[in-house]
């Protein structure tokens, strides 16, 4: 579908108004016309004296220079939408409503003009912590944890990290990131002969899990396998090797077998996980596991340890802890899956070749024959941290700084690292910079500029040989070549960056670290389902994008993409692997979509019981992009340990509770949209009766999904509620998840400038059926994506 060119429909609308374009406000307009009727109309609850936000006596009426151009863009939308006035309020008659709506769209659209030189524009932004992670992981070609020490970063107004308004850098950051780069250039750049292989195979445990009557050391929920590795290197790769099996009850699971690598202290025993496995082995078919990475990763002893060495520590996640037998007893047959350990072996570190391919690729002789060759190499390495052409003067400064320390150097390695660690912390690096020759215009990204933001967009790292090669070659511009290479980077493992950094920060799945689960109500609750259902949103994403399938599935699925314990959980079938898998639905699970997911059901808890605020917020804000105001300081609570109150449902409760004028006003839009979720409790399982604990005291409370809506529709539960949301909401969605990924994709938040841009993207996306590989395109072909 042809779209409108955003300057053609400026000039259309002010061609239709008689008036050449001004860059001065209509304020006498907004006083003598605009604002009496802001005071007749709205003011009894938006102004002085009400108790609504916004207050509109506060607002400033300059769309050109004030600061409150999103919060009329606001009130223009909630007029066109028939939620202002509300239906108990007086009515706006037609006229003098359409009086206001030309006001503010005649002012929004001459304000957007007058503000393209700096609205919607961010020309330097900071890499994140986990895009500065991928791009040393590219650009060195050493899969490794850089971020590991740097600072916390806080999330935009949007809930995006990657949001150059929040991406500053202060001179204690640089410090950090001076102390990353000089790590990460230590582990490129290697010195001397190759260092001596450590190889240890262990049998036997540390501490006895070994039963004389089976083959291998036994591991159920309570015993473990802990391998003393008395030699090992301080840097560089290292394999572990696990020859084992397991023995599963009739009825049970394929254990996981857990690996992690550690030391042991006085009191504690610090480890960090190299990986999990399924276990599927037997013990005439023993399974062989491999498991490689990065030594220092994971703790290692300091100087003159008191328990020299490191550990490897194996555990049955799977198994249920089994009783401890009294002494001289012998252990009990299990009734839960076991897995046994015939041995463990240590290797590392671990190259190909000496020196290793990342020292080559960046020093490609052993020692410099003449000062071009250093200087070569330096650019050529500057060429690919800076991710564009570096210029003669660039590179100068650099091999400026190599000559002064040289000398002073203990080897011509060390002074390389240091000076490439420069590199590292320029500004080059660190941000993602398109300057502009003439800031008061919108101009065009470069070839290389467009290169870089595609592969921060859907990689989260710098563009591969041949983004850059089509750069070099200026054809991304060509017909065609975008939507190629968009489908290119889809089908490269990397695209999961994208799935999974915008799934997380759009869904806000931190908020699973938030909520800590009450055992007084779910005592069997096992914590790893928390980092579960966090994958699970991400796959049930990823499944969206990348089988092409509508993106309203969001919203109501046929289908589900769970493991073997998320599917226990949710008393749903089991895949045939204890892996994330697709499973189908009959229509009867009460499951399909985000919102019946453990992620959202948890988050938005309280960690006892359902949050039906919570979730409606959740809803509003994340999916249909309409944020309620937050509630006023005084609000009150809910009155929840009066044992007969605690017995009422929810949603009887919320009602009560809106009995209170300075509640009902907010709670009438909110509370309809987190009701029909009522009956899943804190942790996602489905329940047809509410328990609370109050005053020690267990006390049950009825359960009522019945909503109704602030559009006047009733649903009952669910599924109903879901329907709505399809038939009803679906292009107020398809609005709210385009700008969600454009707010991702620029790396800023969208203005009121960007309004007629985002309408013209959402009119493609509903029109190729909500699919969301076309809207990922159509949004990098899209002017605001192609221009700075």
């Amino acid at each position: 579908m042809k779209k409108m060119n955003p300057k053609f429909g400026l000039i259309l609308a002010m061609l239709l108004t008689g008036e050449a374009f001004s860059a001065e406000p209509d304020l006498k307009f907004y006083q003598n016309q605009v604002e009496p009727l802001l005071k007749q109309y709205c003011y009894d609850c938006h102004g002085p004296e009400g108790e609504a936000s916004p207050r509109l006596n506060l607002l400033d009426p300059d769309l050109f220079n004030g600061v409150d151009g999103e919060t009329w863009h606001d009130a223009l939308n909630r007029i066109n939408e028939g939620k202002m006035p509300p239906k108990d309020a007086e009515a706006l008659p037609e006229n003098k409503r359409k009086l206001v709506v030309d006001w503010l769209t005649k002012e929004i659209s001459r304000a957007t003009e007058a503000k393209r030189s700096t609205g919607g524009k961010v020309v330097f932004r900071r890499l994140t912590n986990y895009e500065y992670n991928n791009t040393l992981r590219d650009l060195l070609g050493i899969e490794f944890d850089y971020a590991e020490n740097l600072p916390p970063e806080s999330k935009s107004v949007d809930g995006f990290l990657n949001n150059g308004q929040v991406l500053g850098i202060s001179p204690l950051q640089l410090e950090y990131y001076l102390a990353a780069a000089r790590n990460a250039m230590a582990k490129a750049i290697v010195t001397g002969e190759q260092p001596e292989v450590h190889s240890q195979i262990v049998e036997e445990s540390i501490r006895g899990a070994r039963d004389n009557n089976v083959n291998g050391a036994r591991l159920d929920g309570r015993q473990k396998f802990i391998a003393g590795i008395t030699r090992f290197p301080r840097t560089g790769k290292v394999r572990v090797t696990i020859q084992t099996y397991a023995q599963v009850p009739e009825g049970k699971s394929t254990p996981e077998l857990e690996v992690s690598i550690g030391i042991r202290s006085d009191t504690i025993s610090p480890n960090g996980q190299l990986g999990v496995r399924e276990i599927i082995g037997t013990e005439q078919e023993p399974q062989t596991i491999v498991m490689e990475g990065r030594i220092e990763s994971f703790p290692l002893p300091g100087k003159n340890p008191k328990f020299p060495g490191i550990q490897i520590l194996l555990k049955n996640l799977t198994a249920v802890p089994a009783p401890v037998p009294k002494k001289g007893e012998p252990v009990p047959p299990s009734t839960e899956p076991l897995i046994f350990i015939k041995s463990v072996q240590f290797e590392g570190p671990l190259h190909d070749s000496w020196p290793p391919k990342h020292h080559t690729d960046i020093l490609p002789f052993d020692e410099p024959l003449e000062p071009k060759q250093v200087a070569e190499s330096i650019e050529a390495f500057m060429r690919r941290a800076f991710r564009r052409p570096v210029t003669k003067s660039e590179v100068a400064r650099v091999v400026g700084f190599y000559n002064s320390i040289e000398a002073s150097s203990d080897s011509f390695e060390e002074a390389m690292r240091e000076t490439l660690s420069l590199v590292l912390i320029s500004p080059e690096f660190l941000y993602l910079a398109e300057p502009v020759e003439q800031p008061a215009t919108l101009a065009k990204l470069t070839e290389h500029e467009l290169a870089v933001r595609l592969s921060y967009f859907l990689w989260s790292s710098m563009p591969d040989a041949e983004l850059f090669k089509l750069a070099e070659q200026r054809q991304l511009f060509r017909k065609g070549v975008l939507e190629q290479q968009v489908a290119r980077m889809l089908d490269d493992e990397r695209s999961w960056q994208f799935v999974r950094h915008f799934t997380s920060q759009w869904l806000d799945l931190s908020g699973l670290n938030r909520i800590a689960i009450n055992p007084q109500y779910y005592k069997d609750f096992n914590e790893r389902l928390k980092s579960q259902m966090a994958e699970e949103t991400i796959r049930f994403v990823g499944e969206v994008l990348y089988h092409d399938l509508s993106a309203l599935n969001f919203l109501k699925s046929d289908f589900v993409v769970v493991n073997r314990s998320l599917a226990q959980h949710y008393n749903l079938p089991e895949p045939e692997l204890n892996q994330f898998a697709r499973i189908a639905l009959t229509g009867d699970e009460n499951r399909g979509g985000l919102i019946t997911q453990g992620s959202f059901l948890l988050i938005n808890s309280n960690g006892e019981d359902s949050h039906p605020i919570k979730r409606a917020v959740w809803i509003l804000d994340r999916l249909l992009d309409d944020p309620p105001a937050p509630p006023p300081p005084d609000v009150p609570e809910l009155e929840s340990e009066k044992i007969d109150f605690a017995a009422l449902s929810i949603k009887r409760q919320l009602e009560l509770h809106r009995e209170k004028s300075s509640c009902n006003s907010c709670h009438k839009n909110i509370d309809g949209w987190g009701i029909p979720m009522e009956h899943f409790d804190a942790i996602g399982q489905w329940r047809d009766i509410g328990v609370r604990i109050v005053k020690g005291k267990s006390v049950e409370s009825s359960l009522d999904a019945v909503a109704t809506l602030p559009s006047g529709a009733t649903v009952q539960g669910v599924q109903e509620f879901q329907q709505y949301l399809i038939d009803q909401e679906s292009e107020r969605f398809a609005r709210a998840l385009v700008k969600k990924v454009t707010t991702y994709a620029l790396g800023r938040t969208l203005e009121f400038t960007d309004e007629e841009a985002i309408s013209g993207l959402t009119e493609q996306f509903i029109a190729d059926d909500y699919n969301m590989k076309k809207l990922l395109v159509t949004i990098v072909q899209s002017e605001m994506f192609q221009s700075k």
